[in-house]
């Protein structure tokens, strides 16, 4: 817990957020709902003691921290991709353009890409949501 309170002021000072949205593929001239988009974002701010790239990179690796931390919160035989780290802000206009660090990652299958979503991983999604949440993300935006 004291590890979750940590996590909670480091996502309110730098106003953590994330989004989650289906993954669609096509498979087989189907449209296949195969698992979940998850963006984290932190917003870069100022710093004085880091060049910029190692600024966003360190606010990656926090947030990377965080999505691998979700994996025991899907439902059984799921994993997580991270994409790679780029150094990038990202600019939304729901956060005023406030220069942002994004995370993305993918939430699948693990024995079977294309195998679709199923009532069971939809009724996770709840508890990483609240999850999320508890760690002090907000969903969307601050």
């Amino acid at each position: 817990m004291a590890q979750d309170a940590e996590t909670q002021q480091w996502a309110r000072a730098n106003k953590a957020c994330w989004e989650l949205r289906p993954l669609v593929e096509m498979h087989e001239g189907q449209r296949v709902q195969v698992g979940f988009e998850l963006d984290l974002y932190a917003q870069v701010g100022a710093s004085l003691s880091a060049s910029a790239e190692d600024r966003l990179e360190a606010l990656w690796q926090r947030l990377r921290d965080i999505a691998e931390s979700l994996p025991a919160l899907l439902a059984p035989g799921a994993r997580i991709e991270v994409e790679p780290f780029e150094a990038a802000d990202r600019l939304r206009p729901e956060t005023a353009f406030a220069p942002e660090v994004m995370l993305q990652a993918r939430l699948i299958h693990a024995s079977d890409y294309f195998a679709p979503v199923a009532e069971a991983d939809r009724q996770q999604v709840k508890p990483l949501e609240d999850r999320l949440a508890a760690l002090g993300l907000r969903q969307r935006c601050w």
